[in-house]
């Protein structure tokens, strides 16, 4: 029951932020509005387009324990692209971890070095049509290099996979002939050792 309340609250918080175009300004966190990404991962029969949109909480009580973040998964289908599609989605909640958070021994220095937000929460994804679901720790980790972010999606343990502010940004770091034919680009994400 509690599930299905925190997943409508999220769904209701999310559809605040309105359509892609129309992105949430108002928080100026880093993890703010829309992040786009490239998946290779070739268990699916092409590449897929897939978002993250992310609002703060501005509301929750201070030391409440309330989650401060609400992040949406899903796809966009992108059929001039002869891109992979399903209707796999994810609601996360979660809080700002940015002051007690340790980068990984095995994540670049580069990254390390150069971060500006954590968010840690569980990311419950459901897939309605192939009846799936389930549920990781993710920590969102945003880097900044200038005025240049990145947004590493991290499942706590596993692996990370980088996401861009545009799919074009997205599409620039994973190289493909488009529309899709075939041939994948290189694999993004990297795992634990």
């Amino acid at each position: 029951m509690l599930r299905a309340l925190i997943i409508g609250a999220v769904a209701a918080v999310l559809a605040c932020i309105g359509p892609a175009g129309a992105r949430a300004e108002a928080s100026t966190a880093p993890l703010s509005a829309e992040w786009n990404r490239l998946s290779a991962d070739q268990s699916n029969p092409a590449p897929e387009h897939e978002l993250l949109r992310c609002v703060e909480n501005s509301d929750a009580q201070a030391g409440a324990g309330a989650p401060t973040w609400f992040c949406r998964y899903s796809k966009r289908p992108e059929p001039g692209l002869n891109f992979s599609w399903n209707n796999r989605q994810g609601f996360l909640s979660g809080s700002d971890i940015t002051t007690t958070w340790t980068c990984p021994p095995w994540f670049p220095s580069t990254i390390c070095a150069s971060v500006v937000q954590v968010v840690e929460g569980t990311m419950d994804f459901t897939q309605p049509s192939a009846d799936f679901s389930f549920s990781v720790l993710e920590d969102l980790v945003v880097a900044q290099s200038g005025a240049r972010q990145v947004l590493y999606v991290y499942w706590v343990g596993l692996f990370y996979c980088p996401w861009f502010r545009t799919f074009g940004e997205a599409v620039a770091a994973n190289p493909l002939p488009l529309p899709f034919n075939g041939t994948w680009p290189l694999q993004d994400c990297v795992g634990a050792p």
